[in-house]
């Protein structure tokens, strides 16, 4: 089955995988700190990570992330926006990789 099948069957976002950076590249975690800055972001999770909604102890896979980023999410009532409509899968990828970078990430 391909990738582009399996996503649909088990619906997740409809990003390819040969589309996913180095998340671990300096240059992707930096652009996507840029973007956690400048969404406004660090208004709920802290400029570093440790705010409110606490990302730096949280262990983080990146589709998830990159699912909520994307779509949103709500959880005890407290609602993250979609960003979808606004950034590039590019540029998701890229707040992706910042939220790692200061997660207890596990993949």
């Amino acid at each position: 089955m391909t990738a582009a099948i399996a996503a649909i069957l088990i619906g997740e976002a409809a990003h390819s995988e040969e589309n996913v950076p180095n998340l671990r590249d300096p240059t992707v975690i930096a652009a996507g700190h840029d973007l956690f800055l400048a969404k406004q972001c660090a208004h709920c999770h802290g400029v570093d990570g440790t705010g409110g909604i606490n990302l730096a102890r949280r262990s983080l896979e990146a589709k998830g992330v990159f699912q909520s980023i994307a779509d949103g999410r709500e959880k005890s009532g407290l609602r993250m926006p979609a960003w979808r409509e606004v950034l590039s899968d590019e540029e998701i990828w890229q707040a992706t990789a910042y939220v790692l970078s200061i997660s207890q990430h596990s993949k």
